[in-house]
């Protein structure tokens, strides 16, 4: 009898033991910010950083542009479609390696093109001051002065979007953005990846 009671408390015992591991298998990592709303989850907006808009230059105002450094409509957030997934703890684990890896991995070329914006804008304000100062010593009337803004905000526009290292860093960063995804991807079953899926296809590439 008491071999008996032995044997059904140890059972019971382990039957417990496997609900507590299942429920803390499944349970939210306190370290993982299930919001998805903290720094690493952040994406680059790489329309605006490709295209940066080109402001004022005129004759009251330096050249400048205006870049928005992350994505700005909700819906093109990881914060908007990570929630919905309903990750369990460890593919939430996981998808925060790959976004703290990513970013690790995009600083330089993110960082290298903001370099090269502000080296374009540099030279672009010189020229200006240049066409100013022709214009208040008379050598050109305010109307070719006009003219002439324009021609160089036109250049600078184009050589802001075209500039060939500009090129290459924007081509490791669509990558990279490209690998963020698929390593996502490879941790979601596939109601999750369906979510996914339909949320990639409705943002921009």
């Amino acid at each position: 009898m008491k071999k008996m009671l032995r044997t059904w408390g140890l059972l019971a015992f382990a039957c417990l033991w496997s609900l507590t591991a299942c429920e803390e298998k499944d349970s939210a990592d306190p370290a993982v910010d299930l919001s998805f709303t903290s720094a690493e989850f952040l994406l680059d907006d790489l329309d605006a950083l490709s295209k940066p808009h080109l402001r004022d230059g005129c004759d009251k105002k330096q050249f400048n542009i205006h870049t928005v450094a992350t994505a700005q409509t909700e819906r093109h957030t990881l914060a908007y479609i990570l929630p919905m997934l309903q990750l369990q703890a460890t593919q939430a684990g996981s998808i925060r390696d790959y976004a703290q890896e990513h970013q690790r991995t995009t600083a330089n070329p993110r960082g290298s093109i903001s370099i090269i914006h502000q080296e374009i804008l540099m030279k672009a304000n010189a020229e200006r001051d240049i066409l100013l100062k022709a214009y208040n010593d008379n050598r050109i009337s305010f109307a070719q002065l006009e003219e002439r803004l324009q021609v160089l905000h036109d250049r600078v526009e184009a050589e802001l979007r075209n500039h060939e290292r500009k090129q290459e860093h924007m081509q490791v960063l669509r990558s990279q953005r490209s690998a963020l995804f698929q390593n996502i991807e490879s941790v979601l079953d596939r109601e999750q990846l369906h979510q996914w899926t339909s949320w990639r296809r409705s943002i921009p590439s």
